[in-house]
């Protein structure tokens, strides 16, 4: 088996699509266009079904994994951003309250 490392760039229009018509093939466009740059991750056909679907499956796991560890990143910061404001809100009506003026 052959061994590469790549790194690609995604942009908020990247695409994932999958065809099985001879073996299956999994395309990853890293900015929504298919043409040059494009990968394709193919299933050789000595696999058998069962094998097929645990690689698909593995994908499926760390793909999820990914996002969901994106999800709660952006969630902290949110979050971190949200009381950060809150907390100016209030030294504002405290300033505000004491007749101080910013």
């Amino acid at each position: 088996m052959s061994s590469y490392n790549a790194t690609f760039f995604l942009s908020p229009q990247a695409q994932a699509r999958g065809d099985v018509a001879v073996h299956p093939v999994l395309y990853v466009e890293p900015d929504g266009r298919y043409g040059a740059g494009h990968i394709v991750l193919q299933m050789p056909s000595e696999l058998t079904q069962e094998e097929r679907v645990k690689i698909a499956e593995q994908f499926l796991e760390g793909v999820t994994k990914w996002r969901d560890e994106i999800v709660g990143y952006a969630n902290q910061q949110r979050t971190a951003t949200d009381e950060l404001a809150a907390a100016r809100e209030e030294i504002a009506r405290l300033k505000a309250e004491a007749g101080e003026s910013e």
